[in-house]
């Protein structure tokens, strides 16, 4: 595999932490709504408890930290199997700039000890809650929250499930939904309504975007080994199951305002969510621009993230 060498003495201090920036996906910033919606929909349902606000910045501290893990453990898989390389080649994708191993701007064994260091962190603030919370963490509580990093962590690496069909599919959703559901749980002690089907909407809303993304990359994933879902069944099959996600989507955006306790009046706030996911459906679906889909499945998400925190604000 080519990959263009940086020589490490040209390489700024600048330059390192933006590598470093680029490695852990720091940019797609779209997993800090899941967080922020828990936190309004504990303000939403007046619950409070002794510590909340430090234990809530803990598991915002090792929701960062574990992304950024999964993403140095996924770029050092691509980068040893030489599919980011393949799919990178092909062109469609952002400038090699953004794959620090490709670009030659971070070594392996850099990429190596951050996943490693922000790994521990997400591991350790979980067992940190018990400090803010006077020991009230339930065991079932750290289970599942270090279950869910795990398994995180596994998306390219030891396990894999990116590798097997519809692992990459289980681990984004079951992330992005514990995203909202744990930080909600840990306070509250149960879930409401809103809070359910505000998790599974910002797990579907994720899973489109990668689904999108790897429907892009099934060549490339395909050609060095990579058996994600996108790769193993027919285009037809794999845009049929978009679709389906799709129109889940909608019907979780505006379950919240039916069947849930949010104001109905208040739908006007996820309008523009609306529009979004019609034309990424357009674009990726009816035109075949899979990486516009991808890019308006992000913005898609920051109309939902924005629109229901200005309804649970409001309501």
């Amino acid at each position: 595999m080519t990959t263009e060498t940086i020589q490490s003495t040209g390489i700024s201090f600048g330059e390192k932490a933006g590598a470093y920036f680029r490695l852990g996906k720091l940019r797609v910033y779209h997993h800090f709504y899941a967080w922020l919606l828990a936190v309004l929909l504990l303000a939403h349902e007046s619950i409070s408890k002794p510590g909340m606000a430090v234990a809530l910045g803990l598991i915002l501290v090792g929701m960062i930290a574990m992304k950024v893990a999964t993403c140095a453990a996924d770029d050092v898989v691509g980068y040893r199997d030489g599919s980011d390389a393949k799919n990178y080649a092909t062109g469609g994708h952002l400038p090699k700039s953004n794959k620090p191993l490709l670009s030659g701007m971070l070594s392996e064994r850099e990429a190596i000890t951050f996943g490693i260091i922000t790994g521990l962190i997400a591991f350790g603030t979980g067992l940190a809650l018990l400090i803010p919370l006077d020991g009230d963490v339930p065991l079932p509580f750290l289970i599942g929250y270090f279950v869910v990093i795990a398994v995180a962590v596994q998306y390219s690496w030891l396990f894999k499930f990116s590798y097997r069909p519809t692992g990459l599919e289980f681990v984004i959703f079951l992330v992005n939904t514990a995203e909202v559901l744990g930080p909600y749980w840990i306070i509250a002690r149960h879930w409401s309504t809103d809070a359910v089907l505000i998790g599974l909407l910002i797990g579907v809303c994720m899973l489109l975007v990668v689904s999108y993304a790897n429907f892009g990359d099934r060549e490339g994933d395909a050609a060095s080994g990579r058996r994600t879902l996108a790769a193993v069944i027919s285009p037809t099959i794999y845009r049929g199951l978009i679709a389906a996600l799709s129109a889940l989507s909608l019907a979780l955006l505006v379950a919240p305002f039916v069947i849930g306790s949010l104001n109905p009046w208040l739908v006007v706030c996820v309008v523009p969510a609306i529009v979004l996911r019609a034309m990424q459906i357009r674009a990726g679906l009816f035109q075949d621009q899979v990486q516009r889909a991808v890019i308006l499945g992000f913005r898609s998400t920051d109309a939902v993230g924005l629109g229901l925190a200005a309804a649970l604000v409001l309501s």
